[in-house]
């Protein structure tokens, strides 16, 4: 078990003897690790498979406390560490967005049964390049733009000090960048194809939803082999706001302004002239255009719900 207690403002810290203890009522034995920096949990994992030879390892955090964990499975040149390994996740952040598409309960009792049922499937994951040859694999979603703006606003906030962080707050963020925030042009390299264009926001998703709920990718099935990219174009400020019920609802791929994808590959870059947008990979700013985009197909097996298989 790799615990972030920081995760969810602190609250985690709180939670955490009560998820103990659901484990071990569950008959689930642990040796559980508590993170204590950024990177802690890619180092304790990759550490933990290497050398205590670890099959099974949990998350108790968020989007980003998974992500870390993920990136231990495999080493920096995203090579898997180990055959037959299971990763889950008992949700405790302030988004948790990747457990609704794999519908893990919150629940510390619930979550414990869904971890000793030992019901798995295999997931494709995302690996991000950047062009200084770093790497990161995601299990959710890798987005640039307006998106990568307000996740850096967000982590630098109070907001995520005190874990208050959730659809509304995320809502409120992004209305406060968009007003000064200014589309851009990018060049789009989708399965080898290469277009310009003007976009306020590119979202390479394996999962459905980001920000707390908001329905970026309704269609995405972490497990098809591909990628779900959405791109919001040249939108107004006033047909952002319009279109914030509908991407809640997820109805918004209809809107003039947004296309979608399904690729196995897309690379990101900056046209002349323009500066480059960040990106926010699974809740975490860690890096900016250009960067290419791969999807590993059925990289991962992932603990859920007998109901998901």
């Amino acid at each position: 078990m790799v615990v972030n207690p920081v995760s969810a403002g602190g609250q985690t810290a709180r939670r955490w003897p009560r998820i103990r203890t659901a484990l071990r009522e569950a008959g689930i034995e642990i040796h559980s690790h508590l993170t204590v920096s950024r990177g802690d949990a890619t180092a304790v994992t990759r550490e933990e498979i290497t050398l205590r030879r670890v099959r099974r390892v949990v998350a108790v955090g968020g989007d980003g406390t998974l992500n870390e964990v993920v990136n231990g499975c495999f080493d920096e040149r995203g090579v898997p560490l180990a055959r037959s390994l299971t990763v889950g996740l008992i949700p405790s952040g302030t988004g948790s967005d990747f457990r609704r598409t794999l519908s893990l309960p919150t629940d510390p009792h619930a979550a414990a049964h869904l971890l000793a049922g030992g019901t798995t499937r295999t997931i494709d994951l995302g690996r991000i390049v950047f062009a200084d040859g770093s790497q990161r694999l995601f299990t959710n979603v890798a987005d640039c733009g307006l998106g990568g703006e307000v996740v850096t606003r967000i982590n630098r906030s109070r907001h995520k000090r005190a874990g208050l962080l959730g659809s509304a707050v995320f809502l409120g963020v992004s209305m406060t960048e968009l007003m000064s925030f200014r589309n851009r042009d990018v060049l789009l390299t989708i399965d080898g194809v290469t277009s310009r264009a003007r976009v306020q926001q590119v979202v390479v998703a394996n999962g459905r939803c980001f920000g707390g709920g908001m329905r970026i990718a309704p269609t995405a099935d972490p497990a098809d082999g591909l990628l779900d990219v959405v791109v919001v174009g040249d939108i107004s400020r006033f047909g952002a706001l319009r279109a914030v019920p509908r991407l809640f609802r997820g109805t918004h791929l209809s809107l003039p302004a947004v296309s979608s994808h399904r690729v196995r590959s897309i690379g990101i870059a900056v046209a002349e002239g323009e500066s480059p947008p960040r990106f926010d990979v699974d809740g975490e700013q860690v890096g900016s255009a250009p960067a290419e985009i791969t999807v590993l197909p059925q990289a991962l097996r992932f603990a859920v719900p007998a109901l998901v298989c």
